[in-house]
């Protein structure tokens, strides 16, 4: 969905989904108070996926989280001229929610960009990695922030 800065309500919804550091140690926070655990905001990394590397793998990607478990994610590395886009969803690809076009991420000299909307997933979700040439994964990574409880730092998320 193309933004159109002329139209000050699409502003404001876009702006209503972009989350931030602040947002996840907010959700911290009150997890924290209402279940009574200590909470902890982590950078989203392979490890949080149960993966050892800094690669999205092709195709659909399902992630069933843990109990008291939040993903923010914010934006994509990536160094792949071949990676083209991230399609989210919610469960098993239950609902469909947005695409993220990838492709000029490649070509930006950080390699690296805020993608907007930015999902907040509490439950479980699907991404999608779509390329324009046939490959396994693609050298590149969702960025964002992981709320989980104390006892999970660096640890896999998934059920």
């Amino acid at each position: 969905m193309p933004l159109l800065y002329e139209d000050t309500q699409v502003i404001f919804d876009q702006k209503q989904t972009f989350a931030t550091y602040q947002d996840a140690v907010e959700e911290a926070r009150k997890i924290g108070e209402e279940k009574g655990i200590q909470m902890t905001v982590e950078a989203l990394g392979p490890v949080h996926f149960g993966w050892t590397k800094y690669k999205l793998p092709v195709g659909d990607t399902f992630i069933n989280l843990k109990e008291n478990v939040r993903v923010y994610p914010t934006g994509i590395f990536s160094n792949d001229p071949n990676f083209v886009a991230v399609k989210w969803y919610e469960g098993a690809m239950v609902t469909y929610l947005y695409d993220w076009l990838t492709k000029f991420v490649y070509y930006k000299e950080e390699k690296e960009a805020t993608m907007f909307p930015q999902p907040i997933f509490k439950t479980s979700f699907t991404f999608t990695v779509e390329t324009e040439e046939p490959a396994t994964e693609v050298d590149a990574w969702i960025t964002g922030y992981v709320v989980l409880p104390a006892t999970m730092k660096k640890q896999s998320i998934r059920r």
